[in-house]
C-alpha cells in the first residue's frame, strides 16, 4: 500500500555515517507506504531500534530484488546504487560522503534524477521533504526512465567480450618489439 522507499548507504559508507540512517529513517517512516533498509552486513539492523510495521530493516538484501518493487532510493550516491536506480527507472534522494559520490550526485541532479542533500546537515524533515518533492515531481520519475532506455539501449556483456578477443587478435598479429 502506497509507495516504496529503499534506503541504502551501502557498504563502506554505512559504517562511516554517523548517524545518517537514523536521520534519515526518521523522516522516511513517516511518508505513507513502507520503506525498506539495508544496513549491511557489518551494521546490526537492531542498532536503529524499534521500527514502526510500514519499516523493514535488514543487513542484506540483492538490489536485484529490491529495485522492481520500489518507487524511490534514498542512497549515499554510490556508483552501484547509482547505477541500480536508473536501471530500474528509479528517482533518487541522495546523501554523498565521498569518493565517486560528489560527482554522482551532482550528474544525477544535473539529471534531474536526484534530489541531494548534504549528509551533515540534513536532519528528518529534510529528508522526508525531499523524499516527498522526488515522488510528486513527474519530471523526475520521466528522466530515471529515460535514462533507463539509455541504459537498456548500450551493448550487452558480450560486446565487451567481442572487443576485448579483437584487440587480443590484434595484439597477437603486431611484430615483437623486443
Amino acid at each position: 500500500d502506497g509507495p516504496v522507499v529503499y534506503l541504502t548507504l551501502g557498504t563502506i559508507f554505512n559504517q562511516e555515517s554517523g548517524d545518517l540512517f537514523e536521520r534519515a529513517l526518521a523522516g522516511l517512516r513517516e511518508l505513507p507506504g513502507r520503506v525498506l533498509v539495508t544496513v549491511g552486513r557489518e551494521v546490526e539492523p537492531q542498532s536503529l531500534g524499534p521500527q514502526p510495521s510500514n519499516v523493514v530493516v535488514r543487513s542484506y538484501v540483492p538490489q536485484s530484488q529490491l529495485l522492481t518493487r520500489c518507487n524511490l532510493v534514498v542512497s549515499h550516491g554510490g556508483s552501484g546504487s547509482v547505477l541500480g536506480a536508473l536501471s530500474h527507472g528509479l528517482p533518487m534522494v541522495l546523501l554523498p560522503m565521498g569518493a565517486d559520490q560528489m560527482l554522482n550526485a551532482a550528474r544525477a541532479q544535473q539529471r534531474q534524477v536526484a534530489e541531494v542533500l548534504d549528509p551533515v546537515g540534513a536532519t528528518p524533515a529534510a529528508v522526508r521533504v525531499a523524499a516527498t518533492r522526488v515522488m510528486a515531481d513527474p519530471a523526475y520519475l520521466r528522466n530515471a526512465q529515460q535514462i533507463q532506455g539509455e541504459i537498456s539501449a548500450l551493448p550487452g556483456p558480450e560486446h565487451a567480450s567481442a572487443l576485448l578477443e579483437r584487440l587480443c587478435r590484434e595484439k597477437a598479429a603486431l611484430p615483437s618489439t623486443s
